[in-house]
């Protein structure tokens, strides 16, 4: 039994569920609600507003610890709580109705609507329509806050922790993190608790650790389905044509101004899908498509998860649609950049449709693109087979991006960016010869720059030689199923 401390007026929510509540509480009708979404915290509190609106105590239960205790009927618990919520002239909360088996519902509804005098709330994150046998229930549904809303709920825990934002980055942090009111509290407090920790001498957190710390509130269904990648590369480190560039530049731009054109200029109003940013990078390996996700999470201070659609596609009929759809509901509050990679898995089954199979590859491929669109983040698809992908599919994307493969002055500045700075490197190190002589890409470059750093180690060198470099190439030449000859060489044929 609760003693409500909390009113309407000191929750962050939305006017119209606000005025909703408001109304409920004044006509004390109707009788029971269902409050559906998957802030529990707000619903919660919100119940203990109505109660103190109604001048009740609230009277709370947990349908998951009471099916998880009971291994008989339900309704003689039902009938206590109902009898002491009557006793106690208390409002009734349960949560957790999703864990009634749907069979169940409508019995424990007609119980609990048995006494009408008894103001009810059921609480649980899924849609749920109720059946003929609980008429009269109402759904109030609890959707995640939105920008206006995040921004006016950062500003008072912000200022309540002593800590001012510019306008530009209160905006930036409300914009690129859909959480809930008590995960922004978490995430303001985990910042401010980080700065006590690390013994340095600012007095509060940066805009990096707020970021940080919204990341930490993030993606934790996730992480079950896909693998975190931590972003290492930065925009300046891709080597690409500038048309590519700017593409992934208008990404970076349309992610961070996002709220603007759907809050403030309507556009959110105007279309029911595709508010996200959803992505295909076409090349071939090696060419920096995976290296570009990592470039656009650590710009845009977001969470990169890595989907592998080999993993997901599935001989079985349905059984795709099914992996894909626990991924984006998992994703839904992850606040995370998702890389599928690997989309030659669905395209590659592509062809002219001939049978029933070709034609459910297409329902596959349109099941993805259409989750991709319903995302209100960023997704993007990693894919080699560009030429199986209909132009009835790619009207779905908002961009296309091809990573071409590198030409000789491109894998040049690729050679000369591979090595880290405290790499020591010798004086006879031909970087302008390998950029000629051997036409490979990126992620070529970057296997041999590292087997030739450990040729070094393991000499007990002073210094990652030409020697190495080319060795370490016959090396993944071998591994692609080429063969450097001698005299392709010239001067540096016998180096080994």
């Amino acid at each position: 039994l609760i003693p409500p401390t909390h009113t309407l007026s000191e929750q962050f929510l939305n006017p119209e569920l606000q005025q909703k509540l408001s109304a409920i509480a004044q006509n004390r009708q109707p009788r029971c609600l269902y409050f559906q979404g998957t802030d529990t915290s707000s619903k919660k509190r919100a119940a203990e507003a109505l109660a103190r609106e109604l001048h009740t105590p609230l009277l709370a239960a947990d349908f998951s610890r009471l099916t998880a205790n009971l291994k008989t009927d339900l309704q003689p618990t039902l009938k206590l709580l109902r009898r002491e919520a009557h006793f106690q002239n208390a409002l009734l909360y349960l949560d957790g109705w999703d864990n009634l088996p749907l069979s169940d519902r409508t019995i424990a509804c007609d119980s609990l609507l048995s006494n009408p005098a008894t103001l009810t709330i059921l609480s649980g994150t899924e849609h749920w329509n109720p059946t003929t046998g609980a008429m009269g229930v109402v759904t109030v549904p609890f959707t995640l806050p939105d920008f206006h809303q995040r921004r006016h709920i950062w500003q008072t825990h912000l200022a309540d922790a002593g800590i001012s934002l510019t306008d530009s980055d209160l905006y930036a942090i409300a914009d690129r993190f859909r959480l809930t009111s008590d995960r922004i509290a978490d995430a303001v407090a985990i910042a401010c608790n980080r700065i006590c920790t690390e013994g340095t001498n600012d007095t509060q957190p940066k805009l990096a650790e707020l970021f940080a710390a919204a990341r930490a509130q993030s993606g934790h269904d996730l992480t079950q389905l896909a693998r975190k990648v931590e972003p290492k590369y930065r925009l300046e480190d891709i080597i690409l044509p500038d048309e590519q560039k700017t593409h992934l530049r208008e990404i970076c731009d349309r992610a961070q101004h996002q709220s603007k054109v759907l809050s403030e200029w309507g556009f959110d109003n105007h279309f029911s899908m595709g508010k996200g940013i959803n992505a295909l990078f076409t090349g071939v390996p090696g060419t920096g498509k995976t290296m570009a996700a990592e470039a656009l999470a650590r710009e845009l201070q977001l969470d990169l998860y890595k989907i592998d659609l080999s993993q997901i596609v599935s001989k079985y009929i349905g059984e795709t649609e099914k992996n894909l759809d626990r991924i984006f509901t998992a994703a839904a509050t992850s606040n995370a950049i998702l890389l599928f990679d690997e989309a030659d898995a669905l395209f590659g089954k592509r062809s002219e449709v001939k049978d029933a199979r070709d034609r459910y590859a297409n329902i596959e491929i349109g099941y993805l693109l259409q989750k991709m669109e319903e995302y209100e983040g960023i997704a993007i698809l990693t894919t080699n087979l560009a030429n199986n992908i209909d132009d009835a599919f790619t009207r779905r994307l908002s961009f296309i991006i091809g990573f071409p493969f590198p030409k000789e002055a491109e894998r040049y500045q690729i050679w000369q960016k591979i090595f880290p700075a405290s790499t020591p490197l010798g004086a006879d190190l031909d970087l302008e010869f390998m950029a000629r002589r051997f036409e490979i890409a990126g992620g070529n470059i970057r296997n041999i720059a590292l087997a030739a750093a450990f040729l070094a180690a393991a000499e007990k060198a002073d210094d990652v030689t030409m020697s190495h470099l080319l060795r370490a190439t016959r090396r993944e030449y071998q591994k692609i199923g080429k063969i450097i000859l001698d005299e392709d060489l010239g001067s540096y044929a016998k180096s080994r």
